[in-house]
């Protein structure tokens, strides 16, 4: 039997709100205990011509296989994302995923996910030979649930007794559960770290500085918060989340979506599926 190690830190419960999808069925998965603390939820994704996603901003990583009619399915890392994109699907495809939480990236390649910001990237050059066979092997599953599964096993097998940094871990879960509303050099007091050894901490395991980390963390908590109001009330959103004030908020989001905040009432429908991977 395969067993992980231990941080000391549970999993992340945070609730991460990954994509606003309209016209492509999804269906997740739990992953096994064991990847908890490494992962959130097995996803897929069926698009036909048409389909609608638009990306949130998300510290993390993820992995994907993308199976493209006659062309050879592929496996894919995308990086931490600092902007929303949209995009409209042009041809059928199915896509095979997992989020990984930040900081698994570097655990899982050895490669600094700096190098994906914003970024898809093929992870044949980086893993070689045993991402081109997953991807096959996923490719010709005649179920999701035999695809979640080789996912699975291939991450079960990589991450055995490995662990996130535990300062990084610690780092991590005190911007989340905070909300970004807790000061940078407290989090690196907390970690037993200096700010500058923090910054170079964070940038190597998660590609992204702490005040950064911070700002997308509260971001996220807002679009969870607004998700949950029946008119996306932001004057409300913005005093639960720390926001100086609305128009702080609405900077914020003009920041990071290139648009206000009103655009997304669509969070509180039921029309669009909002991808949350936790």
């Amino acid at each position: 039997m395969l067993e992980l190690a231990n941080n000391g830190l549970e999993a992340q419960r945070t609730t991460v709100l990954a994509a606003v999808i309209d016209g492509a069925p999804l269906t997740t998965m739990r992953p096994h205990t064991a990847l908890e603390r490494f992962t959130g939820c097995f996803f897929k994704l069926v698009y036909k011509s048409g389909a609608y996603v638009e990306t949130l901003p998300d510290p993390s990583t993820y992995l994907l296989v993308e199976i493209r009619g006659e062309k050879q399915p592929r496996c894919v890392i995308a990086g931490p994302r600092l902007k929303s994109t949209r995009s409209a699907r042009t041809d059928a495809q199915q896509v095979v995923g997992i989020r990984l939480r930040p900081g698994v990236a570097y655990l899982l390649t050895g490669v600094s996910p700096e190098r994906w910001v914003g970024r898809r990237e093929s992870l044949l050059d980086v893993l070689g030979d045993p991402v081109r066979t997953l991807a096959r092997r996923i490719a010709v599953c005649s179920s999701t649930e035999a695809q979640f599964d080789l996912l699975q096993e291939f991450l079960l097998e990589r991450l055995a007794g490995k662990a996130v940094d535990a300062r990084v871990s610690t780092a991590l879960h005190l911007i989340q559960t905070s909300r970004g509303g807790m000061r940078i050099r407290d989090i690196a007091d907390t970690c037993g770290v200096s700010c500058r050894q923090l910054e170079r901490l964070l940038r190597l395991w998660v590609g992204i500085l702490p005040k950064l980390l911070a700002r997308v963390a509260r971001f996220q908590a807002a679009l969870v918060c607004a998700g949950k109001q029946p008119n996306n009330e932001w004057a409300y959103v913005a005093a639960e989340q720390n926001y100086v004030d609305q128009a702080h908020l609405i900077h914020e989001f003009s920041g990071f979506t290139g648009s206000s905040a009103a655009r997304f009432s669509s969070l509180a429908s039921t029309h669009d599926v909002k991808a949350s991977c936790d």
